[in-house]
């Protein structure tokens, strides 16, 4: 690759709309210097656009030019921002009966974007003719900024804007060339930027280093996942064809697709990365944007560790199931099996809802049935998570929750007993880092409790976008329609053009009035508007690489699809072929020769041996001789479906427990002499025995009134079945065995029969 003609000169700065774009230009640049075989060079300094502002206001602070006393202490950070706005929206709302039902995390999202409208866009409400919902905006905004100034800070918005007034009241010494990168949408707070840098002499000019595509094509497909596959296929040709290209796959839904397009990539570029020693295999493809960090295993389960430890109200089993299988906590690797006969009996054992002391109790419970699961280090790191969140203090500061944290997760011996891997530990590291950043909420967050600070670590490790870092470097970039590519490509496929996706629907803030926000011409603000926009990206794509190809998908599901209308000119060609996943790629392959081996004996089953089941096994034996091994022999069973309550095995076993009792207490009878009356009352003292001996021993006890309600209908159900089917009996009786148990042997084999 060599550099182009127009080329910015050394002396230019390159200003980005964000960091990944000014990181990749700075990525596109040295390598497109070493191409040329330099070994030293000066490249045009590129900034994200804050970075730059940031520097020099700095500058001019430290050169005097600024009185440091005026400037503010700094700019919030989005955390920071979104706190004092909560904090704002609840001082407002205090004395509202409905508090509690407001979600303010949502309205401080909303009422930040609102406030950044009316800055940005140069936005003026009329008071008088304000809605309900923009007069208690405006009520939000007054207290949001008093607490600005209390703390001495400002919201990243109003920041920037001081900053270009510094700018322009300081006549700051500037560059003598300026060009503009990723800046799609030009709002009138970079406009006005613009027109001040050109005002000081500074020669402002778009950053563009493509050029206009050699073909263009539109290509259709049944359904979305053709696309997909067909996108995959085209890359692999490409590659094929020039191991060196640059391609870029770009998605409009990128974060739904996300996964799907890294499994159907791994299956045609990296089928070896099935084996789990080869997972982190260094790439040919990259995603221009990471996951949320809570998102990624290790971080979700230190997450998931502090919410079983603070978190009062019960847990989803399914939340504790994905726990016992975690590796990053305990002795997971050597008590996997454990683990895993845990999580079954569990699943026979408690309902769907589990609070956190009930399953360390059935945890501590199978250390010591009579057919134990034993999991010893389980049952200690356990015990301790609960034990250092029970001596943690109510409330305290986020830096003393911090600390705390860090022991709780250090009992549990997170991250795990194996080394980590080097993605694992780059993921371990930033975590560490937002621990770091979670302290510093001190001053805007004050004492709170364990679960508002664990929502708040949340939250940030939610906002951390991560991705790790890599040696190799990638040929195929999956990004955003958003998104800019920092580097000239050889080929870019855009897919899913159809029109309920590009141009994307409009969407109005609702705490601004909606023709306001039309008239401005902010985000999201109209279908017109929305057009606008999305041609001026389409314009973009058209010069991003020498090859551009649209695609759409015709029918999704029951739903007819069509064709965005920002493609309909270009003519459609005929489709590529499509990607296979690997397992229609194994399926497809030469069948190798087998080896056939008669295995239709099982096992022996030795003279005298025990097998478990009773007359269940001659049962399952009769039916199916097949499932009788599985179950009987090999132990295998489905796991079971938790519920709420009691079974219908269980009722049904309650039932058989309360007549037991009676015929073993009720040697002979005569229902001549029978009174229906004390027979109830001695079923009911029957019943309430019989629930109160279950009681204890189920690993979730039931509460008083539940088990009254069942000792009532098992004295109503045994009742019923008493004086309706055994009082038939033409005459007295005696009972001689009630649940007698008999071992024989039955062809060798010993059977148990009650």
């Amino acid at each position: 690759m060599t550099i182009p003609v127009d080329y910015p000169e050394p002396s230019t700065v390159i200003l980005c709309a964000s960091a990944r774009l000014a990181q990749g230009i700075r990525q596109w640049l040295s390598s497109s210097y070493q191409q040329q075989g330099l070994s030293q060079w000066q490249a045009p300094q590129v900034f994200p656009l804050q970075d730059w502002l940031n520097q020099r206001i700095e500058q001019a602070i430290l050169g005097g030019q600024i009185d440091v006393a005026e400037a503010p202490q700094g700019m919030l950070s989005g955390t920071q921002e979104a706190l004092l706005w909560e904090q704002a929206i609840q001082h407002t709302l205090r004395q509202h009966e409905a508090l509690d039902l407001f979600n303010t995390n949502g309205l401080a999202s909303a009422a930040m974007e609102a406030n950044r409208y009316l800055i940005e866009w140069n936005i003026s409400l009329d008071m008088a003719a304000a809605s309900e919902e923009t007069r208690q905006f405006m009520q939000w905004r007054q207290q949001f900024q008093a607490l600005c100034k209390q703390s001495g800070y400002l919201e990243s918005v109003r920041y920037q804007s001081w900053q270009l007034a510094q700018l322009q009241q300081h006549k700051l010494p500037m560059p003598a060339r300026i060009q503009l990168a990723g800046f799609d949408r030009i709002n009138p707070h970079v406009e006005a930027f613009i027109n001040l840098l050109q005002t000081t002499g500074v020669e402002v000019t778009a950053f563009n280093n493509g050029s206009p595509a050699l073909s263009i094509q539109r290509m259709a497909f049944a359904e979305p996942m053709d696309e997909i596959r067909a996108a995959v296929h085209w890359a692999q040709q490409q590659l094929v064809a020039n191991p060196q290209a640059k391609l870029a796959i770009i998605v409009p839904e990128l974060d739904a697709l996300r996964d799907t397009m890294a499994n159907l990539l791994d299956d045609t570029f990296h089928p070896e990365a099935l084996h789990p020693a080869h997972t982190e295999t260094p790439r040919c493809y990259e995603f221009s944007l990471g996951l949320p960090l809570n998102r990624w295993p290790l971080v979700n389960s230190a997450l998931s560790l502090l919410r079983l430890a603070f978190q009062s109200a019960p847990m989803p089993q399914s939340a504790l199931s994905s726990l016992l299988a975690d590796i990053y906590w305990s002795q997971a690797l050597h008590e996997a099996d454990a683990r895993a006969a845990l999580d079954a009996e569990m699943r026979r054992q408690l309902p769907l809802q589990v609070h956190a002391y009930t399953f360390a109790r059935f945890v501590a419970r199978q250390q010591q049935d009579e057919y134990p699961i034993l999991c010893p280090a389980l049952h200690a790191d356990l015990t301790a998570l609960l034990n250092h969140a029970k001596q943690a203090p109510r409330k305290q500061l986020p830096s003393a929750w911090a600390t705390s944290f860090n022991a709780l997760l250090q009992a549990t011996h997170w991250p795990g007993e194996r080394s980590l891997s080097s993605h694992e530990h780059q993921c371990h590291t930033k975590f560490k880092d937002v621990l770091t950043q979670f302290s510093a909420l001190d001053t805007w967050l004050g004492a709170v409790d364990a679960m508002s600070a664990l929502h708040r670590l949340t939250q940030l490790c939610q906002a951390h976008i991560f991705q790790p870092q890599t040696v190799r470097l990638p040929n195929i970039t999956v990004m955003g329609m958003l998104e800019a590519s920092a580097q000239p490509l050889d080929g870019a496929w855009i897919m899913g053009m159809n029109d309920h996706l590009w141009p994307p629907l409009s969407r109005t803030n609702a705490l601004i009035p909606a023709e306001l926000q039309r008239q401005a011409r902010t985000p999201n603000a109209s279908s017109e508007v929305q057009m606008a926009f999305a041609s001026q990206i389409h314009q973009r794509l058209l010069q991003s690489a020498k090859q551009v190809i649209f695609s759409y998908a015709r029918q999704e599901g029951d739903r007819l699809l069509r064709v965005s209308p920002l493609i309909q000119a270009i003519p459609e060609t005929s489709a590529t072929p499509l990607s296979a996943t690997l397992a229609e790629t194994l399926a497809g392959s030469q069948t190798p020769d087998w080896q056939w081996l008669e295995d239709h004996l099982a096992p022996p089953v030795q003279e005298g041996e025990h097998i478990s089941g009773g007359t269940g096994l001659l049962r399952a034996q009769a039916l199916c001789p097949a499932w009788a091994f599985y179950q009987y022999r090999l132990k295998a069973r489905k796991l079971e479906t938790p519920h709420n309550g009691l079974d219908v095995m269980q009722r049904g076993d309650l039932i058989h427990r309360v007549l037991a009792a009676f015929w073993t207490q009720q040697a002979t009878l005569d229902w001549q002499t029978v009174d229906a009356e004390n027979l109830k009352s001695k079923l009911d003292h029957i019943a309430a025995e019989v629930i109160a001996e279950f009681n204890q021993a189920f690993a979730q006890p039931f509460s008083a009134v539940f088990c009254q309600l069942e000792a009532e209908r098992l004295s109503k159900l045994a009742l019923t079945w008493l004086w309706e089917v055994e009082r038939e009996r033409p005459q007295a009786f005696t009972v001689t065995l009630v649940e007698q148990t008999f071992k024989p042997f039955i062809e060798g084999i010993q059977v148990k029969l009650v």
